[in-house]
């Protein structure tokens, strides 16, 4: 059986939100097992290799990941260059949400995963969330992270 893990981090839930929508939309395939992981979570970084696929999503904050985000992709990036790690071959995509950036926090996930060797095979969903405001999703919104998992599930 094939298998996607969707790795995020989100910090007023609108992220995690996008999360569980992508998640929905792999297990819309049959034969692909699906494991969601939050960021800051314990877990080895060598699970990743069980994976077929890989999805990473994170809020944009001041133009970045989140802390979280950002050393979780360190310790890939360390284990890659120690050799106990290799991501070579394995497909993914990225997803984000953010406030006044235009959506570059999907450009960055996209960048780390291509320094993994994680090959993008499907547009990158990035969704605006209002500031300050209760969190909220269209379902058209649900619907593109959805079609995120969707897409990746039906290429493993």
């Amino acid at each position: 059986m094939a298998k996607v893990m969707v790795i995020y981090d989100s910090q007023s839930g609108f992220t995690e939100l996008m999360a569980k929508a992508v998640v929905e939309g792999v297990h819309e395939v049959k034969g692909i097992d699906v494991e969601l992981l939050k960021v800051g979570t314990p877990f080895s970084v060598t699970r990743l290799e069980s994976a077929d696929a890989i999805i990473l999503g994170s809020p944009a904050i001041y133009g970045n990941t989140t802390e979280w985000m950002k050393i979780f992709l360190e310790s890939l990036s360390c284990a890659k260059e120690a050799s106990r790690i290799n991501l070579s071959g394995k497909i993914g995509g990225v997803f984000g949400s953010y406030g006044w950036d235009g959506g570059w926090i999907v450009d960055m996930l996209s960048k780390e995963m291509g320094a993994l060797e994680i090959k993008i095979v499907a547009p990158a969903v990035a969704l605006v969330h209002g500031m300050y405001e209760k969190v909220q999703i269209e379902e058209k919104s649900i619907e593109k992270c959805r079609e995120l998992g969707r897409a990746i599930a039906e290429k493993c």
